[in-house]
This record gives structure tokens, C-alpha cells and sequence, in this order.
């Protein structure tokens, strides 16, 4: 990630750096059937893909939903297990909705992420975020974190896809925004699948093949 090089230049690293992505599979793309069965209006899905784990931060997300004007209304889902799962159960109780917590398959997920009417990813430190780009790739607008550890950030098309890291209030007015504003979220699911189209594995390839034929061509200039 740009995230990643910018530290390598801080800490002396002088080579040619390319930032090439892990890459997202051409499975993760955006299902206008399952899109169009959404009912946002009555359940509004919100989903975080990520190991339960501290630095991931679904505490923040399960505060921040309470705090959201539309509590009654937001169903959280987290795919991924980890350590934090029975601590994050507990801090869930009294919500209308509990949160969903699942393991799923990949083409499980693809499914869920179509079914989602939102993305946030609130992780305090990230070296890409592969599940939020998964999560791009299949048109979710999403509200990143913009903690300074975290390259995930990167990805926002503009501030009302970032909220400030660690602020609960600051998230539960963006989920906010994003449910008062259906039309202009339809308009950015659009944006968002077009900016994951250029993350895609076969694009990376294509950089990765042109960093190669640039070191070759390099070694042999010198």
C-alpha cells in the first residue's frame, strides 16, 4: 500500500518503490438482483469483514450503531471469528437488533456484501485492508477510520467515507448520513465498484509484470 511506502521513504528506504495491491478476485463484483431485494428503509445491514480482534475495533461500531439516530433500524454484521467474539456479544445487549456473527465462505460473502446496504471499517491499524476492497469491489459505500496506522484510509473517495478514528459519535453520524441519503449512497455503490475495478488481481498483475520488465531493463542499463 501507498501507506506502507510512504514508511519505508520516512525510514531511509531509497530503491524504486512501486505500490503494487494484493489484489481483489474477479468473484467480488456487484449483483443487481440481490442489490435490488435491499429494504434499507425498514432493516439497514451494515457490515464489517474482519477477525474479532482489538485493533479491528466492531466495539466501536457496536457503540456507534447505539448511538445512531436509527438504532432501531441497523442490523451490524460481522463476518469473522477471533478472541473478542463473547466480549463483543455482551457489550451488544438491550439492542433491538442484535449483531449477526458468522464465518463465511467466499461465495457466502460475495452474497452478504451484495445484501449490505453499508461498509464500515474501523480498524485502528491496517496494512491494506483487503475485505474492505472486496467490500468496494461489489459497490458498498463505505466509512473508514482515518487512524494514521491504518492504509485503509486510502481508499475514501471523499471525507463522508471517513470518520475519525476511535470517535463513536463521529461514525454513528456518518452511518447517519448515508441512511438519510439513499439516493446520493446509489449514486457512490457506482463510484465505489468503479474504483475497485482498478484493484483488481489482474490489474496488479499487469504492474507487477511492468516493474519486472523495468528492473531488467534497469540491470541492464547498469
Amino acid at each position: 500500500s501507498q501507506f506502507i511506502a510512504d514508511q519505508l521513504k520516512e525510514h531511509g528506504y531509497d530503491a524504486d518503490l512501486r505500490v503494487i495491491s494484493n489484489g481483489v478476485d474477479d468473484v467480488f463484483v456487484p449483483h443487481p438482483d440481490l442489490k435490488a431485494q435491499r429494504q434499507p428503509d425498514k432493516i439497514f445491514k451494515i457490515l464489517m469483514i474482519g477477525r474479532l480482534s482489538g485493533e479491528k475495533r466492531q466495539d466501536l461500531i457496536i457503540e456507534a450503531a447505539k448511538k445512531s439516530s436509527y438504532a432501531d433500524r441497523i442490523q451490524l454484521i460481522f463476518a469473522g471469528r477471533g478472541p473478542k467474539e463473547n466480549e463483543y456479544k455482551h457489550l451488544c445487549k438491550g439492542m433491538k437488533r442484535p449483531p449477526i456473527f458468522g464465518f463465511y465462505t467466499t461465495e457466502e460473502l460475495v452474497k452478504l456484501i451484495n445484501e449490505c446496504d453499508l461498509y464500515v471499517h474501523a480498524s485502528d491499524a491496517e496494512i491494506e485492508g483487503i475485505s474492505c476492497m472486496e467490500a468496494l469491489a461489489c459497490g458498498l459505500v463505505p466509512i473508514i477510520s482515518d487512524s494514521r496506522l491504518s492504509a485503509t484510509m486510502q481508499f475514501a473517495l471523499d471525507e463522508r467515507s471517513l470518520f475519525r478514528a476511535g470517535d463513536a459519535a463521529d461514525l454513528a453520524a456518518k452511518m447517519d448520513f448515508w441512511i438519510e441519503h439513499p439516493e446520493e449512497r446509489l449514486k457512490m455503490e457506482e463510484a465505489y465498484a468503479e474504483k475497485g475495478n482498478d484493484m483488481r488481481v489482474s490489474a496488479c498483475v499487469q504492474l507487477a509484470d511492468a516493474m519486472y520488465r523495468d528492473a531488467v531493463a534497469d540491470f541492464q542499463k547498469k
